[in-house]
């Protein structure tokens, strides 16, 4: 904690820096509370640390179960300064009463109140979920940033991302997913965009970085993405997946017992099944596993100029959804987070790939009787020519 109150109810702010000398007298003069819980707090004066207060041991406020770290602290001091610099004017830890709630800081800009919160620790998702429903119904727009310290890069353009990762999951006005990120270290903005799911943890990303004085916090409303990724990336992880599931089926019994049943092997699959849409993050299931069971619901057995609608298929994925075998991704920032997004996508995606041919906004025609391939030569004869063709479809849709 930066700000806390001293006993006669005056506050008393860490930020801008005051000297050793000043905080020194402050403390021989009187006590200090929490503006939140109003519990005794000690203000701590070192060599090692920024100036702070800290709840004393075995407080009940909430405040004290997120134990401030020194990149914490450091990071949310670096921000304040870089809000003063724009002249935003703004207000370190203020305490809403009717919200019962206190961001790390908050200002006002474009006539509305805005809360950010540095989060470098891990709290419950009900609780991130509540405090951000609570700033939303009073009209204050809730700004999350990760630590950066958080991010786990497996790849130029991969990276493992939690479930608590995901609840900061958020869109820009472009439509584009993205996760922010603050490095109080290299006092650099870090982006994760264009967020792709390969599986529940894993993921395609861009990771796009700004230094602190060159980043303006217009720019941290809406941060700007290219809604686009390597074509040899996907077609790697998917293969990559693929394997992974033969090898370690025993993590995957429901799915391949489904396959088994219908006589299919996960290496010789349409290459139409597990591609990537941009809608895919809310659908907590790897692509390749429930583009799977959408094609054994509907297209697998299927003739040419055979019909399928969209309710057909939205019934059969809640039906999936209904025995465990697909699951839907959390994401509290996010308003619309219906399934019907990235099945509509997908069922699109198939038009451009002259797989299904739109009758109307609800009804699908095959246009041909399905291909399986017979062997991984010919499997991957019909992935080269599927990325070959298609390319600028695959990647560069919405």
């Amino acid at each position: 904690m930066l700000k806390a109150l001293r006993e006669d109810g005056t506050p008393l702010q860490l930020l801008p820096r005051l000297s050793k000398e000043v905080l020194k007298k402050e403390k021989e003069v009187g006590r200090f509370y929490c503006p939140e819980c109003k519990e005794k707090v000690i203000m701590k004066i070192g060599t090692q640390r920024i100036e702070h207060f800290a709840h004393e041991a075995g407080s009940q406020c909430v405040e004290s179960y997120e134990r401030e770290s020194m990149y914490h602290l450091n990071g949310k001091q670096q921000l304040y300064h870089w809000l003063e610099t724009q002249r935003l004017q703004p207000r370190l830890e203020l305490y809403y009463e009717k919200l019962k709630q206190r961001p790390d800081l908050s200002i006002k800009y474009a006539a509305k109140e805005h809360a950010i919160e540095y989060q470098c620790s891990t709290i419950p998702p009900e609780l991130m979920s509540k405090r951000t429903n609570t700033y939303f119904k009073n009209n204050i727009n809730c700004i999350w940033i990760l630590g950066g310290s958080g991010i786990k890069r497996k790849a130029e353009q991969k990276v493992t991302l939690s479930k608590f990762d995901y609840l900061f999951l958020n869109k820009n006005l472009a439509g584009n997913w993205y996760i922010p990120y603050y490095c109080s270290v290299s006092k650099q903005f870090i982006f994760l965009m264009d967020i792709i799911p390969i599986a529940s943890k894993k993921a395609l990303t861009k990771l796009t970085i700004y230094p602190l004085q060159r980043f303006s916090f217009q720019q941290l409303l809406s941060p700007n993405g290219s809604s686009s990724i390597h074509t040899e990336d996907w077609r790697n992880e998917v293969r990559a997946q693929k394997l992974g599931i033969a090898i370690n089926g025993k993590y995957y019994p429901k799915f391949l017992t489904e396959l088994y049943n219908h006589a299919l092997n996960i290496s010789l699959l349409p290459p139409f099944i597990g591609l990537p849409i941009y809608n895919a993050p809310i659908i907590e299931t790897s692509p390749l596993i429930w583009q799977t069971y959408l094609f054994i619901d509907q297209l697998l057995h299927k003739k040419a100029n055979d019909l399928i609608t969209f309710s057909e298929v939205y019934r059969s994925f809640m039906h999936r959804i209904q025995k465990d075998q697909i699951k839907l991704r959390y994401l509290p920032l996010i308003h619309n987070t219906s399934p019907t997004l990235p099945l509509a996508e997908y069922l699109r995606l198939l038009v451009k790939l002259e797989v299904l041919e739109g009758v109307n906004l609800n009804t699908f025609r095959l246009r041909r009787g399905i291909e399986l391939p017979n062997h991984v030569v010919e499997g991957q004869r019909l992935e080269d020519q599927l990325y070959k063709d298609f390319q600028h479809v695959l990647f560069q849709h919405k």
